[in-house]
């Protein structure tokens, strides 16, 4: 077997805000590697999810149905959660105009170059990326972008991840019921809390959960957002520059996610099986009134 990693945009500077459309290969695809590249605005290093903010929406679409859709900022979340590592800016530099960047992965299997789980062969136009960008964050400028695939010849995928974004920013103080779709095994579901624990305060946006399947409890019969929290950081382990402000959030990229892991031993043993279900909900205790986002983490299969 053979990859190919081929770059499909290369270094196109983003004059004004909009969506960029771009055409992705039809050979199998493991992943993509999408690079922001800008430099500092001001006389202050911009964070990661500083540099990220300037993609607020990351979307692949195969037919006009969406494969994975979600901002830059959440894609760093999933980057954690899925390979365990802290993706790191090109160059750190409090310096103003320095140059940065930051490569983050846009994944069709829970790990790279897996010929059995990834995009599978398309036709030419079917497979496209959607990138918006938001070149008016007053912490960046200069925005460049760059987009790489790594294609896997004669790769005959079972399956491949698909990522949707569900956003409530309606929630209230107590019970809110979050419909998730069904037909797919889940490997995991992402979620990120607008409140967190922070200073005297224990309020979260997202502070307890369950899930329900066929109004039945299911996976998670009660579990509140530390343990989740907790367990993320197992999963990813401690981010790197964390002891450098040891109990600030500042090196913290990802101190509002929390995830529901249905593959904890990495072997397919705890998937969650969706198919035959009439309803599958996420049942979230509301601490506040701010925004709620959820990501389920789809394994749809190839036909």
């Amino acid at each position: 077997m053979e990859f190919l990693k081929a770059t499909l945009v290369d270094n196109e500077t983003i004059a004004a805000d909009g969506t960029e459309s771009f055409v992705l290969p039809v050979n199998p695809v493991s992943h993509l590697i999408l690079s922001i590249l800008c430099l500092n605005e001001g006389a202050a290093e911009a964070t990661i999810p500083e540099i990220c903010a300037a993609v607020t929406n990351v979307h692949v679409l195969h037919r006009g149905t969406t494969v994975l859709q979600m901002s830059a900022v959440d894609l760093l979340a999933l980057n954690h959660v899925l390979f365990g590592k802290t993706p790191m800016t090109g160059q750190q530099t409090a310096t103003i105009s320095h140059t940065r960047w930051l490569s983050l992965v846009i994944p069709f299997g829970r790990k790279m170059y897996d010929p059995d789980e990834c995009f599978p062969q398309s036709r030419a136009g079917e497979l496209i990326i959607q990138v918006t960008c938001d070149i008016t964050t007053g912490v960046v400028t200069g925005l460049i972008l760059q987009l790489e695939a790594v294609e896997l010849y004669g790769a005959s995928p079972r399956r491949h991840l698909k990522v949707t974004s569900i956003v409530d920013d309606a929630l209230v103080v107590g019970e809110n019921d979050i419909r998730l779709p069904i037909g797919n095994p889940y490997a995991g579901i992402l979620l990120f809390s607008t409140t967190k624990p922070l200073d005297t305060s224990w309020d979260t946006t997202i502070d307890k959960i369950k899930l329900l399947a066929n109004n039945k409890e299911h996976y998670f019969s009660s579990t509140n957002w530390e343990s989740l929290r907790g367990e993320l950081i197992n999963r990813c382990g401690m981010e790197a520059g964390y002891l450098a402000a040891i109990g600030l959030y500042i090196h913290d990229h990802i101190a509002q996610y929390a995830y529901m892991d249905f593959d904890p031993r990495g072997s397919d043993l705890f998937l969650m099986d969706t198919a035959g279900m009439n309803s599958l909900i996420l049942r979230i205790t509301g601490g506040d009134t701010a925004e709620a986002r959820i990501f389920p983490i789809e394994l749809r299969s190839v036909s």
